[in-house]
């Protein structure tokens, strides 16, 4: 399976180097680059290029990724957004939490991880920097715009530890006995009762209430 890739960046350096690298990775191509989010929305609406992927920074001219991620949700919902950004601050991680992003990296990432992104999220999963996710627990959030709390069953909790841990659907569903159908539907459940745009939005939900804590975003090593 081929996972067509664009990138969007207003470095040209950075774009030329990003796609060596991951050109690099078995059954991913490089079908796009621009160098802003409007480039991207129009090749797009007039059909000349098919994405699976998105690689989008956050400061750029014309629509910034914030933009971007906004058409890119309303729009084209079947795109994963991955934001690969400089910005590691949490208001912009909350602030794209809004959207229907499959993931949050810094461009400090190592080349292991940016494959363990793209092999995760096409595999309807969810990747992001685990530094800025615990980063998260220090922000003084209004949790009251969410409930408070809401009852999460032995499998539901299961369920969010795994994903947490950068596991995709398809790994979960082998690690719990159960169907890919089934994971995705624990999936949507989730996300209508913790009142979340996307998977990572339960996750934080879960994180800033307590459910989980940092260990449970360290995936055991391979032995």
């Amino acid at each position: 399976m081929i996972t067509r890739v664009a990138i969007v960046d207003d470095h040209k350096l950075f774009r030329k180097s990003f796609e060596l690298l991951i050109s690099q990775i078995q059954g991913v191509e490089v079908v796009f680059m621009a160098s802003n989010g409007l480039d991207l929305i129009e090749a797009l609406e007039s059909k000349t290029v098919v994405i699976d992927l998105v690689f989008l920074d956050i400061q750029m001219p014309k629509l910034d990724g914030y933009q971007t991620a906004s058409i890119l949700t309303k729009k084209y919902p079947e795109i994963k957004i991955l934001i690969l950004t400089s910005y590691d601050d949490v208001y912009s991680v909350i602030r794209m939490l809004d959207y229907n992003i499959a993931g949050y990296l810094t461009k400090n990432t190592k080349p292991k991880d940016i494959r363990n992104a793209i092999l995760t999220v096409r595999e309807s999963g969810v990747y992001f920097d685990k530094n800025i996710t615990i980063s998260l627990k220090d922000l003084d959030l209004d949790i009251n715009q969410k409930p408070l709390l809401v009852t999460l069953s032995e499998r539901e909790l299961e369920l969010i530890q795994l994903f947490a841990k950068q596991y995709n659907g398809r790994e979960i569903a082998d690690k719990l006995s159960i169907s890919f159908r089934t994971v995705e539907k624990h999936k949507e459940i989730l996300m209508q009762k913790t009142q979340s745009y996307n998977f990572i939005g339960v996750i934080m939900y879960a994180f800033l209430r307590h459910y989980i804590d940092e260990s449970d975003f360290i995936r055991p090593s391979k032995k």
